[in-house]
């Protein structure tokens, strides 16, 4: 539970900031308490896992000077972080000490665990981190930052352009490895050297976590920003083809709704992986939405305007479009975090495991028990006792409880050829376009009308 004592500090927010960022956040709390996947589920105990991931963008050195993030806006991300169990985190910068300014909003029980800085033009000095909720998650002391070897440097002997972050976590009976990456971006066109060093970052790192996955049966999850434009794209391809299993309904990740640039996908140990439910979080649906341009106006940055000699806009649309599509996503971010909700109570299937099903036709009487300290004395264990033989009947099958949430057990099925064609001939027929106007006049008819006023 997110802490909002701040919010009463009168040197931190004034009567007015408090009640803006109230109102706020009780259209986040709202819009996370939705049903899925507009919203976020209700975490549990130990019935389910929520992992999530967020490019939670130049987080938060302020160096384009768009910002830096306000007070509010902290409060807003504590609030969304905290609708997971654990969430991987791309473009965390150099200086700490917003992201424990998160942590503490968020309460006890939160901890993070950090990389050091990538260094180098691609690098951007940023930092990959996790956020989890200690009471339930439990860091099984594995960290490390995954680099590739010489014979395997991609082309110019070069490593990733930011160095994917792996740590081992354990969940109730869930062991699982995260490993979260940033890939190199490069340029739109297929052909070029950029976009060719995008897909062999997301091969080899695919490759090389399904090998590990393999040698150890152990869970691995990859997640982050992989720069995927589509999932039909040479870039999912390349995750996919390593056996990387990917949730059944698969959402958009950047703001505008457009690219499929954040993953979540496993490899992991035969029916330990049931899907609940998943989905991309949008908070512009709460916070910093188009009409509060008029609230934050005052505070816009003026070096990113053009304003007149009053101070005020020289064109209103054009400012408009500033705060709308560059200034709130360095207050938020330009992505969605997005989430998957996994199965992680195998108690029952454990129970059920030791059942012999012989027992069920002859039973058999209790058993004399040796005691613990006669067993550690002995260098043989010692013959038990024979039981005063009594006639038994067979044993019943016993009741089981129903589970608190059921999902989808994986492998997802794999996209055919078939698909993957009729999903290009709909985007080249235009339907992606159709369905953008579809949406646009959707949010215009949501509207509410302003009723004319009658004539005197």
């Amino acid at each position: 539970m997110v802490w909002y004592t701040d919010l009463r500090n009168e040197r931190l927010f004034t009567l007015a900031e408090r009640d803006w960022t109230s109102r706020r956040l009780l259209d986040l709390r709202a819009q996370l308490a939705s049903p899925p996947p507009k919203g976020v589920p209700r975490r549990t105990k130990d019935a389910s896992l929520i992992i999530g991931t967020w490019n939670i963008r130049d987080f938060d050195n302020n160096k384009f000077r768009h910002g830096p993030r306000r007070r509010e806006s902290l409060h807003y991300i504590a609030e969304i972080l905290s609708a997971f169990d654990v969430c991987a985190l791309q473009e965390v910068n150099e200086n700490l000490q917003p992201l424990k300014d998160v942590i503490r909003l968020m309460g006890p029980g939160w901890d993070f665990i950090a990389t050091d800085v990538t260094v180098g033009s691609s690098g951007n000095r940023e930092r990959m981190a996790f956020v989890y909720d200690s009471r339930k998650v439990r860091f099984r002391n594995i960290a490390g930052e995954i680099v590739l070897p010489k014979h395997a440097l991609l082309p110019g002997e070069q490593q990733f352009a930011r160095t994917p972050f792996l740590v081992s976590f354990q969940a109730g009976w869930f062991k699982f490895s995260l490993c979260t990456v940033h890939i190199y971006f490069g340029e739109e066109s297929k052909g070029s050297d950029g976009y060719q060093r995008r897909v062999q970052e997301i091969e080899y790192l695919a490759k090389e976590m399904a090998g590990r996955a393999e040698r150890e049966k152990e869970n691995y999850i990859l997640l982050g920003d992989f720069n995927i434009k589509n999932p039909i794209d040479e870039t999912m391809q390349a995750l996919t083809k390593a056996g990387f299993q990917l949730p059944p309904e698969q959402y958009p990740s950047n703001l505008l709704g457009t690219n499929y640039y954040d993953q979540i996908a496993f490899r992991t140990r035969a029916d330990e992986l049931t899907f609940l439910s998943s989905g991309a979080f949008d908070w512009s649906k709460a916070v910093f939405k188009p009409e509060h341009y008029e609230h934050y106006a005052p505070v816009l940055p003026a070096r990113h305007r053009d304003l007149g000699p009053d101070g005020m806009p020289k064109d209103k649309a054009r400012d408009k479009e500033y705060y709308a599509e560059r200034w709130l996503t360095w207050q938020m971010s330009d992505h969605l975090p997005l989430w998957v909700e996994l199965a992680v109570d195998f108690s029952d299937a454990h129970l059920l495991g030791n059942l012999d099903p012989a027992f069920e036709s002859r039973g058999a009487p209790a058993q004399l028990e040796t005691r613990e300290e006669e067993l550690v004395a002995a260098d043989t264990p010692p013959e038990v006792p024979s039981p005063v033989r009594t006639k038994t009947k067979g044993r019943k099958p016993p009741r089981i409880a129903p589970p608190e949430k059921t999902g989808t057990m994986a492998p997802a099925p794999k996209m055919t050829t078939g698909e993957a064609w009729r999903i290009f001939k709909w985007v080249a027929g235009g339907g992606m376009d159709r369905m953008h106007k579809m949406r646009e006049t959707g949010k215009k008819a949501e509207k509410p009308k302003t009723a004319k006023k009658a004539n005197p």
